[in-house]
């Protein structure tokens, strides 16, 4: 019987920067999981603890022994195995023997030399504690990080040093050595008590042996305790804290015992905007900010700190100070910032490079004036809100030389700052079409509110794209240094939620025309592609899966958003029986016709067979009433109207040779069947749907 016990490996180190944590730990768990899997080892669970301190995995139910391994080893032929009768020969008796296996049990198997026989012989499987002291070092060395520094002998490279590494199986240690360490039962709790090293006796025990050095090692625990301590500070106070999962999660992983502290600043520093009080506190310092019932920020901040010490006055002060000094900061920026008026600020753009060779950032600038003046109209938006968008985009850019954002301080409140100055200054509309234009900044971030934001958030974005292509600074991999791929995610989330309906080619040329000089050859294509190729991300909120939206996306559609609805058409229909049929007739059409587009004319005084006569009378009946569809927008009816080429294409294949030997016949029914192709693409490329093997059109 195969027993189950538990095992931990812990890597004991210096603090870890806070972003380095949670992408090592899942390095570790994939590491872990492979290595197990190759091994033949099974375990219940895999449990995850970290602080910055230490890199923990938790195995729960792990099995004390390998799985057998069955191996197929092949034997003489059948007919030298067995006699006629189907007994056993001397020749197969003593194969069998020799694979510890009985003559009954060989299987049959057809090799390029003839039918043999083939003995599955089982091994026997090592203990994992064995297994173990070859896993848990691999896992460590496999995981990586942005920046590393050699230790040891100088051939492993890890974050920070490497102060211990605990492995326990059970109640024995799993011995091993890595970078000038062997490991052991011991960890270290929280480093300020100096309690020097805590034996973990009992794998189960190490969260509990921990808890007695003051370390909460369950990052859920923890984060639990966290957000309660910060909401009861607050509610001393009669306040709130807003909810904040990056900052949590961010102060989560500074911390191996978290207690709080709460502190207050001077109410003169509530006359700053509260994105630049907030941004003091939670991005420099790690605060959460406070507020009152009604969400008016309030003179305090909470803070989150590793352990209990023994006068909390003397941190609070020590913290109310640095706070201090950067709100300080704040105030004189901000008041050296509105002595110009944002367009004076927008003057010194010209004076900042956005690419090189490309242009500064005042004629970006003067292009997204253009841009948008050239998009509202395509956009359906009024003459009013164009006005407010071309106000807005020579002045988006203008805080990047103000003091607050050029000293960076509150780097990240580029946009934020233009629109506060605009709405101070007297522009409240344009203020926010500044603000929220670099939004949705990340997946599932807000857009725009406004159609003026919306209207030059797009543009904003169409003109960095289009700028680093013209640079050919194209993303390739996973290099993105412009953050291109999530700027043209942007662009089709705003379309799509504001149902703009534009075509993807008209935008990309309204792009390109900001920029002198003659474009690159295909630097259209590749633009279009490229946003194309974001589709897919658009459409997973909408459970529409890759296949559909490459069939739609192969095929031409009017604007963005037609591509959408076809997506959605096609999605609803796939898997209903006559749609299949359809794939299927579209299949047996759209691989049979050359990749190069056939330029000469339907004779139809060569249609001379019944099925080419019918098949080309249906074809010309669809692609009028394909045509009426589309001008509908109507793509539920284009694919109903389609339905009615399924019998003639399937009767054109069964009687027609198309390959005929007379090359003018020949070509003629490619012709036909290009036509027919031009009605069913109006749809999709039906070849690009994938269907699963019961469900799988007859081709």
């Amino acid at each position: 019987m195969n027993l189950t016990k538990d095992a931990i490996l812990e890597i004991g180190c210096e603090e870890l920067p806070s972003s380095y944590i949670r992408p090592a730990i899942d390095q570790m768990v994939s590491a872990a999981e492979a290595s197990l899997k190759d091994h033949r080892i099974s375990y219940q669970h895999l449990y995850t603890y970290y602080t910055p301190r230490r890199l923990a995995l938790f195995f729960k139910g792990l099995s004390d022994m390998q799985e057998d391994a069955t191996k197929e080893v092949t034997g003489p032929l059948v007919s030298i195995a067995f006699d006629e009768h189907g007994l056993p020969t001397r020749a197969g008796e003593g194969f069998a023997k020799a694979q510890g296996v009985s003559a009954a049990s060989l299987k049959r198997k057809m090799t390029p030399k003839g039918e043999v026989v083939v003995a599955m012989k089982k091994g026997g499987g090592r203990q994992t504690a064995e297994i173990m002291a070859e896993v848990f070092p691999e896992v460590i060395k496999k995981i990586r990080f942005p920046k590393v520094q050699r230790w040891g002998n100088g051939d492993f490279l890890f974050a920070r040093p490497i102060r211990w590494v605990c492995s326990v199986y059970s109640r024995s240690v799993i011995p091993f050595e890595i970078a000038g360490l062997y490991s052991s039962r011991e960890t270290h709790g929280l480093r300020a008590l100096k309690q020097g090293p805590l034996d973990v006796v009992e794998a189960g025990d190490y969260l509990e042996v921990l808890r007695q050095g003051s370390v909460i090692a369950d990052p859920a625990e923890r984060r639990n305790l966290i957000w309660n301590k910060v909401q009861q500070a607050a509610a001393e106070k009669g306040a709130v804290v807003p909810p904040d999962q990056d900052l949590l999660d961010d102060v989560n992983n500074l911390i191996e015992s978290p207690d709080v502290i709460m502190g207050s600043f001077d109410p003169k520093y509530l006359e700053l905007p509260d994105q630049v009080i907030v941004t003091a506190m939670r991005e420099h310092q790690k605060y959460f900010a406070v507020r009152d019932t009604t969400g008016k920020l309030l003179p305090y901040f909470i803070g989150v700190i590793n352990g209990t010490p023994k006068d909390k006055q003397v941190v609070i002060r020590a913290n109310e100070g640095v706070l201090k000094a950067r709100l300080e900061d704040a105030k004189f920026f901000v008041s050296e910032d509105m002595k110009l008026s944002l367009e004076g600020w927008a003057e010194k753009l010209s004076g900042i490079t956005w690419l090189e060779g490309i242009g500064t950032m005042a004629d970006k600038s003067l292009r997204l004036q253009k841009l948008v003046k050239k998009l509202a109209p395509l956009f359906g938006l009024s003459k009013d809100v164009a006005k407010t968008a071309e106000n807005a985009a020579i002045l988006c850019k203008a805080d990047l030389a103000t003091n607050i954002i050029r000293e960076k301080e509150f780097n990240s409140l580029q946009g934020v700052m233009g629109g506060l100055y605009a709405a101070r200054q007297g522009k409240p509309l344009e203020g926010e079409a500044i603000q929220y234009h670099y939004f949705p900044r990340f997946a599932g971030d807000k857009l725009p509110p406004s159609p003026a934001g919306a209207l030059l958030s797009v543009a904003d974005k169409l003109d960095t794209i289009a700028g680093c292509f013209r640079a050919r600074l194209i993303p390739s991999g996973s290099q993105d240094p412009f953050a291109l791929r999530r700027q043209a995610l942007g662009i089709l989330q705003i379309l799509l939620a504001n149902k703009y309906a534009i075509s993807l080619e008209d935008l990309v040329k309204a792009a390109q025309s900001g920029f002198a000089g003659k474009a690159k050859p295909k630097e259209k294509d590749e633009i279009l592609e490229f946003l194309k190729g974001r589709l897919q991300s658009v459409l997973e909120s909408r459970n529409i899966p890759y296949d559909v939206v490459n069939a739609v996306a192969a095929t031409e559609a009017p604007t963005f958003i037609d591509l959408i609805e076809k997506a959605e058409t096609v999605n609803r229909f796939k898997m209903e029986k006559d749609f299949q049929e359809l794939a299927t007739a579209a299949g047996r059409v759209l691989r049979i016709l050359p990749e190069k587009k056939l330029t000469n004319k339907l004779s139809q005084a060569l249609l001379k067979e019944t099925e080419e006569r019918e098949l080309h009378k249906a074809v010309e009946t669809v692609a009028k009433a394909v045509a009426v569809a589309l001008e509908k927008r109507d793509y539920v009816d284009v694919r109903q109207e389609l339905q009615a080429l399924v019998r003639p294409i399937h009767a054109f294949f069964e009687k027609i040779l198309v390959m005929d030997k007379n090359a003018k016949v020949k070509n003629n029914r490619l012709v036909l069947l290009q036509e027919t192709a031009g009605a069913l693409l109006a749809l999709c490329d039906f070849r690009k749907l994938v269907y699963s093997s019961d469900t799988t059109p007859k081709q």
